[in-house]
């Protein structure tokens, strides 16, 4: 650390302090504190927690030793403030303070005992510990009672007089030690220009119009030993021109910018520089104006290095472009530049080491020596950096730092400068390509979109060439262009060109919005015109052998165009007209036109078209025939699709066939079975269309019923296609139904379904018809199933009787002993109180007798419905509401009542839910119950402590034991007298108490002395309510006392003026103490079983007599008298502070006066002298010396050693100041 930083640090002007650190708890500090450090330092906690320990003994002493309170309270609370104090210690963890949990149980148990010692220090004697255990408990309660209680907390009678004194002001009275003498030696000063050799440099500003330009401020600083100056005069060295100038730093810009550190006796000032050059510290005098001894050194001072990226380019770029940048540098060279290039996110550090012009003179060279300073001056020079781009990514350069020949550094890592840093934006050139080189044809007039495939950043232009048909079909491309068209595609979507004549195009080139690019392939595709397409018709008529007429026409085509074609044609007969396409994929087709109906049919061929021509061409051509058709028979579908129909034994299925040819026909159909076959005619059949009724069927099997015959009006037949066949499946048996479970009642919540059970046979789905028979209808539903375990449900309870049951294909019958089933309700949940536990007085009302406070009791309820049970009630006192909720599991059961207060209740049970039914429905129930308070006795807060002497019975000039009763008289109270030492116990039971404030008298005499206490143990009255009374107010207590004594608690009869003369009194308090001070007679009085006066003048004083109870037993001492002396005073230089300078080897007297009583003794110090910005207070102490039986009141040392000689301690015969031990009376 240089001595700049050192001095800053000492002035509290570089951060704070280091925090301590002990290095024995290196495992204790590895714990986190609870307080971060960061948020309070680690001091700041442990001065914290020693002021709280110490408030909370200060508070604890003043409680034990001056309030009074009750001893077992007192020890209770103390123990208590320590137990949490210990705990939030132990919990925070502050350094230094951490401790482990037996160490914080060891503490809280030495903290109490320390509590008891101090509030009874005999309790190691009735504990039954040793004579030198008890003394030493003693002895450290009376001295810690006296120093503190005596000296720090509250004011103590003075002996001199009837008025209080601050003993600790008698005692620390400063003027018993006056004056100090302080010896010093003249300093040595010097001073050095920058002593730690910091680089300082200033920083460039923005130069203005027409001005030079400034840099900002720079402190340059000068080291002082021994001194502060009182002026400066330094120079400057333009390294420019060569020229010096001198220059004054007077003694208010010194006030302004210096720093001093006493501790090392030195002082910083710094100079402020805005002007670069050399600079030389000349003269320096100090406040005596005499000169300070200079060390020859110069600073030079320039603008801080500073560098710059430029560049003539813009800042997007191609790949494998190079980018030209010129690093721009100012300062004095050579330089030392660190920059980074940064390619797609990866840095590269770079360095380039010397840069300098070619005249640049280095620092140290001959040139150097003979040029004077000019090698300083501020030059500018560029050094040009060429990027190459390899890749498409963003490519930037920023400067880290530069430092220039005197080792000036300029960190741009944390500047945000605009002109460190520089970024261009490499981008991948363009590509373009037809997406596919096959040929297009198009009709005339069209202009069809050709698709590219384009990459790079939109927009792009595209230069296509163009050639004629003619030149493309000749492949002679050499020749020129027949034109070369420019597209422009703003968006990547649009990736389509459209062109309007037909012929060769081809790719040139391509620009993206940054780039230029290169065209791939393929990159030619050629446009070519096709021809309408055309056809020859030529058709042949079709006829048969054995029937008479045409049946139809055989097409024959020959077509020219592109495939597929598509022909459309119709069919007009008798005035109705059908359409018919006729797709076709070769250039020869040929079909047949067989229409179903007889007569005239005329086909009429109407458009052709192909693969481009869509809209197709007009034909115009139509054929005329008669057609005389052979008869046809065809079963249509079934419904459902398939060839198989279902039925059940006995029953028919109906067939629909479609008849074609000249009715009336005659058809004939076959029925198989079991290899048998059935055949069926029948004839006169009118109409296209005709159903076909078959016979029942009388066994279950499969049935095949096919078509075999057909003959039209003209007699021609025709044998029919046997594949053309339905399939019959005839089941065994029928569809049943019947509930599974009829032997039991079903039983289902109210409000909720129930699902009834039900066996099914047959094929799903079913259709079920029950009914429900009430009180007043017979309700017929209907529903359909699919499953054959399915449920029938329903709402109500009740019989339910099934009817009808029908499946897919037939009817069925119901299971005649399944046919009925019964379901009912699940009863819901009661709750009613047992009889005899309560008085009924209405539906829903009971009352229940009253009890006493705090009694148990209970109320006997019986449960319907399924265990467990939820019941909610609410409770209504005379103030209070309470919701509560009982979970019981028995039929039978005991719910509590409450009785801790008195009052009237109300239990109002108005919810109710058991396993069946677990939502909570309402129910209604009301119990009332009174709840009789308790009597009470206690003696009246009036009272307090009574004072009695031994031997005597109270009596009616006594005071009286008021005791207060609440309840119903007459009153039954047992009372008891007990002796606290003794325990000697007595029991009086006073009967038939009328009074609600009682006078209690007891006959007992209190023969012992001691403290008594009289308890009321127990309290009836005529309800025969008790209670056994509660809390301090049941018990009084009676001090029974001897005559008041006196004695010392430390023997001593020589007293100084500041002792506390400490005396323990023996009786009841108040005491009064009569005493004689000089020869005067004077009193005092004391609230506490100790007195303490404090000497505060010099004299004679003896105790007299001492009294208490009201000043009535009075005891008179012997043999008390004490002698107090006033305290020495010791004067250093007649009391006033000296200050001596000296050469070194001289000397120099100090003299000491005394006042008091020879022989003295005393005791002086050397101290440290600070610096002088705490002139007049002593350092750190260098030597203490004591003297002692000087039997004279005045003394000398000579002395030629430098410091602060003060007095420290003083003593005569008799006393001392400062006292080393204290006395303790």
């Amino acid at each position: 650390m240089s001595l700049v930083q050192n001095a800053l640090r000492r002035n509290g002007r570089n951060g704070q302090p280091p925090t301590p650190r002990n290095h024995n708890l290196v495992e204790q500090e590895e714990i986190a504190p609870f307080i971060p450090i960061t948020f309070i330092s680690a001091p700041t906690q442990r001065l914290c927690a020693l002021s709280f320990y110490i408030l909370i003994w200060s508070i604890k002493l003043y409680h034990i030793f001056i309030d009074n309170e009750s001893f077992t309270w007192t020890l209770i609370v103390c123990c208590f403030v320590d137990v949490v104090y210990f705990v939030i210690l132990w919990s925070l963890q502050i350094p230094w303070l951490q401790f482990r949990f037996w160490t914080l149980i060891f503490s809280i148990v030495t903290s109490c005992l320390l509590d008891l010692t101090l509030l009874y220090p005999r309790w190691p004697i009735d504990v039954g510990l040793t004579a030198p255990v008890t003394n030493f408990s003693s002895w450290t309660s009376t001295f810690i009672r006296q120093q503190y209680a005596k000296l720090w907390v509250n004011k103590v009678r003075a002996v001199s007089s009837e008025d209080t004194v601050k003993i600790n002001e008698i005692r620390y009275n400063t003027s018993h030690i006056k004056g100090k003498h302080t010896v010093r030696y003249l300093p040595y000063a010097t001073a050095k220009l920058n002593p730690d050799d910091l680089k300082l440099c200033l920083h460039r500003k923005k130069q203005q119009p027409s001005k030079k330009t400034v840099g900002s401020s720079v402190n340059l600083p000068v080291l002082f030993n021994n001194t502060i100056p009182k002026t400066i005069e330094y120079s400057r060295i333009d390294t420019e021109t060569g020229e010096k100038v001198l220059l004054n730093f007077t003694k208010r810009d010194i006030e302004k910018h210096r720093v001093v550190d006493k501790a090392m006796n030195i002082a910083f000032v710094y100079i402020p520089v805005q002007i670069p050059g050399v600079y030389r510290l000349e003269q320096a005098w100090d406040w005596h104006w005499m000169n300070i001894k200079i060390y020859r050194k110069e600073e030079i001072i320039a603008y801080c290095p500073d560098a710059k990226f430029s560049s003539k380019v813009g800042q997007h770029r191609c790949l494998n472009d190079e980018i030209p940048v010129d690093l721009i540098l100012q300062g004095i060279p050579p330089f030392s530049v660190y920059y980074e290039r940064i390619v797609g996110g990866i840095a590269v550090n770079m360095t380039i080491d010397g840069v300098a012009s070619e005249n640049t003179i280095v620092p140290g060279s001959r040139s150097d020596q003979i040029s004077g300073y000019q090698w300083a001056r501020d030059r500018i020079i560029e050094v040009p950096l060429v990027l190459t781009t390899d890749i498409p990514a963003q490519y930037s350069l920023k400067i880290l730092r530069i430092r220039d020949a005197l080792n000036n550094t300029h960190i741009y890592e944390k500047e945000e400068n605009a002109q460190s840093y520089i970024e261009f934006t490499v981008h991948s050139r363009p590509s373009v390509s037809f997406l596919s080189d096959a040929t297009i044809k198009i009709k005339p007039a069209d202009s069809p979109n050709i698709a590219l495939e384009l990459k790079g950043q939109e927009p792009w232009r595209i230069h296509i060439g163009y050639w004629a048909e003619d030149i493309a079909q000749d492949n002679n491309l050499a020749m020129n262009t027949s034109d070369i068209i420019e597209y422009v595609l703003e968006r990547s979507t649009d990736d389509m060109i459209n062109v309007k004549k037909p012929g060769l195009y081809k790719l040139l080139s391509v620009l993206d919005a940054f780039c230029s690019g290169q065209v791939l392939a393929p990159s030619n595709i050629i446009v070519l015109e096709v021809l309408p397409p055309s056809v020859i018709l030529d058709t042949i008529p079709i006829s048969t052998g054995d029937c008479p007429g045409e049946v139809g026409l055989e097409v024959i085509m020959t077509l020219t165009g592109s495939p597929p074609w598509m022909l459309e044609y119709s069919i007009v007969h008798q005035g109705q007209e059908r359409t018919i396409p006729v797709q076709i994929f070769k250039a020869r087709h040929s079909f047949a036109i067989m229409p179903e109906t007889s007569g005239q049919h005329d086909y009429k061929f109407k458009r052709l078209s192909d693969y481009y021509y869509r809209d197709g061409l007009e034909i115009g051509r139509t054929i005329s025939q008669v057609v005389h058709p052979k008869p046809d028979a065809t079963l249509r579908s079934l419904p459902g699709g398939g060839n198989q129909i279902n039925t059940c034994v006995g029953s028919r299925v109906d067939l629909d066939v479609r008849l074609v040819g000249i009715e009336p026909f005659t058809l004939t159909y076959d029925v198989l079975y079991n290899q048998r076959k059935n055949a069926f005619t029948i004839g006169d059949i009118q109409g296209p269309y005709h159903t076909i009724m078959s016979p029942p069927f009388e066994n279950p099997g499969t049935y095949t019923v096919t078509l075999e015959k057909i003959v039209d009006a003209k007699g021609c037949s025709r044998i029919l296609d046997s594949s053309n066949d339905v399939i019959v499946n005839v089941m065994k048996e029928r569809p049943t139904v019947g509930f599974r479970t009829t032997n039991e009642v079903l039983t289902f919540l109210e409000g909720d379904d129930i699902d009834l059970p039900l066996q099914l046979t047959g094929n799903p789905p079913w259709e079920i018809t029950y009914r429900y028979h009430d009180k007043i209808d017979k309700n017929v539903s209907a529903v359909q199933l699919r499953d054959p375990n399915s449920h029938l449900t329903v709402n109500l309870p009740g019989r339910y009787e099934l009817l009808e049951v029908k499946d897919l294909y037939c009817y069925g019958k119901v299971i005649p002993e399944l046919k009925y089933i019964v379901v009912a309700w699940i009863p819901r949940p009661n709750m009613k109180i047992v009889e005899g536990e309560a008085i009924q007085i209405s539906q829903d009302y009971y009352q229940r007798k009253h009890v006493c406070e705090k009694t148990e009791d209970g109320i006997s309820v019986t449960l319907q419905g399924r265990a467990p049970w939820v019941v909610n009630y609410n409770i209504q006192a005379e103030e209070n509401y309470l919701q509560k909720q009982e979970i019981i599991g028995g039929y039978l059961t005991r719910i509590p009542l409450l009785t801790d207060t008195p009052g009237k209740y109300r239990y109002e049970f108005y919810e109710i839910a058991d396993d069946a039914y677990i939502k909570l429905h309402p129910m209604s129930l009301t119990l009332e119950q009174t709840v009789i308070k308790n009597p009470n006795a206690r003696f009246s807060h009036s009272i307090g402590t009574i004072n009695h002497c031994v031997g005597h019975s109270l009596t009616e000039d006594d005071t009286p034991l008021i005791v207060e009763l609440e309840g119903v008289a007459p009153f039954t109270v047992l009372f008891e007298i007990k002796h606290q030492s003794s325990n000697m116990v007595e029991t009086l039971t006073i009967d038939d108490i009328y009074e609600k404030k009682y006078k209690f008298r007891p006959r007992t005499k209190f023969s012992m002395v001691g403290k008594y206490t009289i308890t009321i143990l127990h309290i009836i009255d005529s309800q025969n309510c008790s209670r056994i009374p509660e809390g301090p107010d049941k018990q009084v207590l009676i001090n029974v006392s001897d005559v008041a004594s006196i004695e010392r608690l430390f023997p001593q009869e020589i007293h100084c003026v500041g002792d506390l003369l400490i005396y323990s009194l023996q009786g009841i308090s108040p005491y009064y103490i009569t005493y004689t001070y000089n020869g005067e007679t004077k009193h005092a009085m004391s609230k506490s079983s100790e007195f303490t006066f404090g000497a505060d003048k010099p004299g004679n004083m003896t105790i007299t007599k001492v009294c208490h109870q009201n000043d009535m037993c009075c005891g008179y001492p012997t043999d008390f008298s004490e002698v107090i002396y006033d305290l020495p005073t010791a004067i250093v230089s007649e009391g006033k502070d000296i200050i001596s300078d000296i050469r070194e080897g001289d000397k120099t007297e100090i003299i000491i006066e005394f006042i008091g009583i020879p022989p003295f003794r005393f005791t002086y110090t050397r101290s440290e002298i600070l610096p002088d910005g705490k002139r007049g207070k002593a350092g750190h102490v260098l030597e203490t010396q004591t003297v002692l039986n000087v039997r004279e009141n005045k003394y000398s040392i000579f002395t030629a050693q430098e410091g602060i000689f003060q007095v420290t301690y003083i003593a005569d015969k008799y006393c001392e100041y400062p006292r080393v031990a204290s006395k303790h009376g």
